[in-house]
């Protein structure tokens, strides 16, 4: 993927998190230490998963009341403002990688947040969901080459 293409995406995902704030209650992107401490909770490795969630919905008052993995979601964002999509979740392309798909499955409170920036409207969907859904996936590898010494 070109930078360009990669900054677009940045931008996109953005302004999908500026969107679930907005009509999500409870939406929130935790820090790192919050992350560290949520991931805790659910017994999950940080340093594996540590980019596998973009934000979570709060099902307390605030952060400092969450003790057990019902009092939160795990919400991994995708954002699309395709024209040819017209009601999510339906027609939505998107990347998602092993380890998401991974903690999706494995977690009953993790969901799977499309975000339409254009017509500002999102979809949150389960595994079992998600599974229904899937017209085409391929696996694509991502190769990073190790540094000249």
């Amino acid at each position: 993927m070109s930078r360009k293409q990669n900054l677009k995406n940045l931008r996109t995902e953005k302004d999908g998190i500026i969107i679930l704030r907005s009509l999500v209650e409870g939406f929130m992107v935790p820090d790192t230490d919050q992350r560290r401490y949520l991931y805790k909770i659910v017994d999950i490795d940080y340093r594996k998963y540590s980019r596998s969630i973009d934000g979570i919905i709060l099902h307390v008052s605030s952060f400092e009341k969450v003790s057990s993995s019902k009092d939160f979601t795990f919400v991994e964002i995708k954002t699309t403002n395709s024209s040819s999509v017209k009601e999510l979740p339906y027609g939505v392309f998107f990347g998602f990688t092993k380890n998401e798909e991974d903690l999706f499955k494995q977690l009953d409170n993790y969901r799977l947040c499309i975000v339409h920036t254009g017509l500002k409207d999102y979809y949150l969907m389960n595994f079992e969901e998600y599974e229904s859904l899937i017209q085409n996936k391929r696996i694509q590898y991502q190769i990073s080459f190790r540094s000249k010494k």
